[in-house]
């Protein structure tokens, strides 16, 4: 850089000069990503750019595309840092959406086996009174049959020793009026021999009067 270049460009950098005041008091009080530092640095990068050029002091215009190069670099930074934050953002929203759907689908999960438990619970309670009324049903008809087979059986006997003693005293009258007839017998025999008896005695007594009467005549 020569004398004269260094002359022209002494009234730009005067110029210039407030704005690099005003930059260092941003630079103490705002952050590098702060829309004023940023904006500023543009200014002062593309005029420090434009003014190198048309003063040919490539020192001017070196720390323009510098400044430019590093608002540029901080504006990018600031946007990745942005993105990288509604990146992190959606990360935690997904991730407590995941939790919150993992919550959902555990608690689901949960209802559904107590309701298991709760079917299978009630299922077994009504398996149980279930087989309760059949056996108690069972043991009524086992019990009615049983009760109908002895009344049946009772019956049978009661009809046998009906039917016995039925036969029993047919026996006894049979028996009876064999012995009526028997004794009857007896007796009409009994008669017949003192009827004979008697006719014989008679014939007896008339064989002994007509011997008498012979002997007298």
């Amino acid at each position: 850089m020569t004398i004269i270049s260094t002359l022209i460009a002494a009234p730009y950098e005067a110029a210039r000069l407030p704005l690099a005041v005003i930059d260092a008091g941003l630079s103490r009080g705002l952050s590098q990503t702060s829309f004023p530092r940023t904006t500023l640095d543009r200014v002062i990068g593309s005029a420090d750019q434009v003014a190198g050029g048309l003063l040919h002091n490539e020192k001017i215009a070196a720390r323009g595309a510098k400044r430019m190069e590093k608002s540029s670099t901080v504006v990018r930074a600031e946007k990745l840092d942005d993105r990288a934050e509604v990146l992190r953002e959606e990360a935690a929203a997904a991730a407590e959406a995941g939790r919150e759907e993992a919550a959902q689908k555990r608690q689901a999960a949960a209802d559904r086996a107590a309701s298991a438990v709760k079917q299978a619970k009630k299922a077994e309670s009504d398996g149980k009174k279930k087989a309760a009324a059949d056996a108690a049903k069972t043991s009524a008809n086992e019990k009615a049959a049983a009760d109908k087979k002895a009344a049946q059986q009772a019956k049978t006997v009661d009809q046998r020793k009906k039917r016995v003693a039925a036969a029993a005293e047919a026996k006894k009258k049979d028996a009876r009026d064999e012995a009526s007839a028997k004794l009857a017998d007896a007796r009409a025999s009994k008669e017949s021999a003192t009827e004979a008896r008697a006719e014989a005695e008679v014939l007896d007594d008339l064989t002994e009067a007509k011997k008498q009467e012979r002997k007298q005549d």
